[in-house]
């Protein structure tokens, strides 16, 4: 499971050994942060919301939330060229190394 800052939480290896998420985990966290002068506090979970989370998948994980955009397609329609055969004919208009 991947949190939301790009980290592996279910299972953090450090230095080959596995640490188990627990509510203590965030404590530590929040008390390194504090010693390190980090202007960041971790939420302290209970075991069971962090069980949950481990469980919760994504139904839509893969789904798409913007269609893909040509931005190609998009550059000749800002000219106002919108099928092949008028790219080619632009496109031998302006290159005089196309003109024969």
């Amino acid at each position: 499971m991947i949190s939301q800052n790009g980290f592996s939480m279910k299972k953090q290896m450090i230095g080959g050994n596995v640490i188990e998420i627990t509510p203590q985990t965030y404590i530590d966290m929040n008390e390194e942060f504090e010693e390190e002068g980090t202007m960041l506090r971790i939420e302290v979970p209970t075991q069971e919301a962090i069980d949950k989370w481990k469980k919760w998948k994504d139904p839509d994980m893969h789904k798409r939330t913007v269609e893909p955009r040509d931005m190609v397609q998009g550059m000749w329609e800002e000219i106002g060229i919108y099928t092949d055969e008028e790219r080619e004919e632009y496109k031998n208009k302006t290159h005089i190394d196309r003109q024969k």
